[in-house]
């Protein structure tokens, strides 16, 4: 082993003398520069790699997300509609605890004020009876209609309020059709507590002058009729006389999308992840 450490010595030796000392150097910087680019060219392939992991790392976490907040709507909405079919409690005489009270039913006794009465709409029938809600899409014949929206006198305080009798089929819009069910007197009532309602982006605005109301602004309709801002939607028979506004009109339901949303994450995550191992993994063509 000594004979060949000195043998190695000497050839070593013999090449430094034989070759000029700035082609050992630049053959050393040559090798030195190819490693080094090999280097640079791996380095952002592993940043790249890593990078994109992300999304499919992120997406899952948004569909699990989504998940929580699919299960929170659906508790949410069940929270409601107990509330609504909850026993009703008596009209606080401070009308600003209202404000807590939405979908809570209350029993008011008072008057109604027939010649001050509004309509608001058109509106689709809300058949609570069979679940089912209208829409736009609804078919205009059957369900579409009017709000019958008059204020009540409460007997015990004065003041007034507006009551959401319930839904009156377009051809029943005219009051002419409808005296019979314009009740006189002192009449008790139970109704469920609604608060103003914000505007759609494509619904029209109200506009009092013209006597035509879109949304349930109560800021706008108490001014215009000189009451309070308080809504009740009023409750009763599911299938009252003929002509009379059909009750029981709270659409106790909320937007929820989330379930699609939790589809779409999940599916970007799935997809994204398959591709991702498929490339920097399998090396193989994305397509």
């Amino acid at each position: 082993m000594l004979r060949s450490l000195c043998k190695v010595a000497r050839d070593f030796t013999h090449l430094k003398s034989t070759y000029p000392k700035n082609v050992l150097i630049r053959a050393n910087s040559t090798y030195t520069n190819a490693f080094r680019r090999q280097t640079q060219k791996k380095e952002p392939v592993e940043v790249v790699k890593w990078v994109l992991l992300v999304i499919p790392v992120s997406s899952f976490g948004l569909g699990c997300w989504q998940v929580y907040r699919l299960q929170w709507k659906l508790e949410l909405i069940d929270i409601l509609q107990a509330k609504s079919n909850s026993s009703p409690v008596a009209m606080p005489t401070d009308f600003s605890k209202l404000e807590k009270m939405e979908y809570l039913p209350v029993k008011v006794k008072g008057e109604f004020l027939h010649d001050k009465e509004i309509l608001i709409g058109p509106r689709a029938l809300i058949d609570n009876a069979h679940q089912r809600f209208g829409s736009l899409v609804s078919d205009p014949k059957k369900n579409q209609g009017w709000l019958v929206v008059t204020p009540f006198k409460l007997s015990d305080t004065g003041e007034t309020i507006l009551i959401n009798r319930g839904w009156v089929h377009q051809s029943m819009k005219s009051k002419e059709k409808r005296e019979a069910s314009m009740v006189k007197g002192e009449v008790e009532l139970t109704g469920v507590v609604r608060l103003t309602e914000k505007r759609a982006p494509f619904m029209p605005k109200n506009t009092p002058e013209k006597g035509s109301w879109f949304s349930r602004d109560l800021d706008a309709m108490s001014a215009h009729l000189g009451c309070a801002p308080v809504w009740l939607d009023a409750r009763g028979i599911p299938d009252p006389l003929e002509g009379w506004p059909i009750p029981n009109q709270t659409r106790v339901t909320l937007r929820n999308e989330h379930f699609s949303y939790v589809v779409t994450w999940y599916m970007l995550s799935a997809f994204t992840a398959v591709m991702w191992h498929r490339f920097f993994i399998r090396k193989l063509p994305l397509l």
